[in-house]
């Protein structure tokens, strides 16, 4: 599958903590010239599933937008849409109309955290606003929520649970990977953070195995019995981005052409191929090394111990059923 992004807009309803947007954009994309890049991208994956992913900003803000893209492409085949939002700006007969186009949907919501992080653009939380709409997000097919981890958001056993609770769903928890974001400090507490949940889950394999770490796990899968090694993140190779109206390999490099020079001197850093989990680690954000001039170390420290965890549970749970069957879901999917 081949993954074209389309930042419809910065602009956004909410002003997220750890967001790099402008969320008082204006500036909106020219839906024919982001045509005219797609049917590109199809000629050279003529027989490839393509999904199209409707980014902001906010994306609902921009219904128009994506009722024009889909118009113009859905009778083109192997053809498959995504869309993140956080979900304010749901209404029925946009739902209705989501469901109708099946489009796969990930809502933003941060659970325990939200109220720190995602707030409105006058200052006030978002919390009772989206419980406001719980009975609309869960009458989206097989919808997903995203879970950003963010310094000072450590608890991810607890939110795991909250947010399973209150929404049903497995959440996908998610580092913030940016540089400066992380400390030896914070990395500690982190770390402290990450035993807990697996000490939880080792204790209980016949509960559902948390995103945060079946997301981990899936990395030693696609090496042990693919031998698939990932050497960076596919910006410009297997992503295609489209913003301000013009083809990027990662919306991150829209501004910075003089980094997009310096991709091919990152895509297979040294010091990743001299380090232990280099055959299963997914290296992070190609942009945020450039800045950094390397890997972050403080981010490679969390993989390391990511994986490590990892391999102990495997070696405690091999023998258990509920763990394989995760596992042989796992390889059956295709992962």
């Amino acid at each position: 599958m081949k993954l074209v992004t389309v930042f419809l807009s910065e602009k956004c309803n909410l002003n997220c903590s750890y967001c790099n947007q402008d969320k008082l954009s204006k500036d909106v994309i020219d839906p024919q010239l982001f045509l005219n890049e797609y049917r590109r991208v199809r000629e050279s994956f003529p027989n490839e599933l393509i999904q199209i992913d409707f980014f902001g900003g906010e994306p609902l803000l921009f219904m128009d937008l994506i009722r024009t893209i889909i118009s113009e492409t859905e009778n083109d085949g192997n053809i498959q849409y995504g869309m993140p939002t956080n979900g304010l700006l749901l209404t029925e007969e946009i739902l209705e109309y989501l469901i109708e186009k099946k489009v796969n949907v990930s809502l933003s919501f941060d659970g325990l955290w939200h109220d720190r992080n995602r707030l409105q653009l006058n200052g006030k939380g978002t919390v009772p606003r989206f419980f406001e709409k719980r009975e609309l997000f869960q009458r989206i097919p097989n919808f997903k929520i995203h879970t950003m981890v963010y310094k000072g958001c450590y608890n991810l056993l607890e939110n795991h649970l909250y947010i399973k609770k209150h929404f049903g769903v497995n959440p996908e928890l998610t580092l913030v990977r940016d540089m400066h974001v992380w400390d030896s400090k914070s990395v500690e507490k982190l770390k402290a953070g990450i035993t807990e949940l697996f000490n939880w889950y080792i204790s209980n394999p016949e509960e559902e195995m948390p995103y945060f770490i079946l997301f981990y796990l899936r990395h030693f899968i696609n090496y042990e019995s693919k031998g698939f090694v990932k050497d960076f993140c596919g910006a410009g190779t297997d992503i295609f981005m489209f913003s301000e109206n013009k083809p990027v390999p990662c919306n991150r490099f829209k501004d910075n052409p003089e980094m997009v020079e310096l991709i091919p001197e990152y895509q297979r850093m040294s010091e990743c191929q001299t380090c232990e989990v280099k055959n299963y680690c997914e290296k992070g954000c190609l942009f945020e090394q450039i800045k950094n001039k390397g890997p972050i170390k403080e981010l490679c420290d969390v993989y390391k111990f990511m994986y490590k965890n990892v391999g102990d549970m495997t070696k405690q749970l091999r023998n258990n059923e509920n763990f394989k069957n995760t596992v042989m879901k796992e390889l059956m999917d295709g992962y």
